[in-house]
């Protein structure tokens, strides 16, 4: 119980880190929409995949720490 509590804690504040080194910014500039279709696209157009790679990274290090943590024991 205690390594599923420790892999959980470990993955919100790795993942939240990795978060945070996404800047909204260079989103946009990767793909520019004309005004015109900013409207029609925009319900379409989400930013979940920041969130997926930096939850994944997040959990891949925190399974990496809680591994090497329990391996050492």
């Amino acid at each position: 119980m205690e390594i599923l509590v420790s892999l959980l804690i470990l993955t919100m504040t790795y993942s939240l880190a990795f978060l945070s080194l996404f800047p909204l910014k260079s989103f946009k500039r990767i793909n520019p929409l004309p005004k015109q279709l900013k409207r029609a696209v925009y319900q379409e157009y989400d930013l979940t995949w920041p969130y997926f790679f930096s939850f994944l990274g997040g959990y891949l290090l925190a399974f990496a720490m809680v591994y090497l943590i329990w391996d050492s024991i």
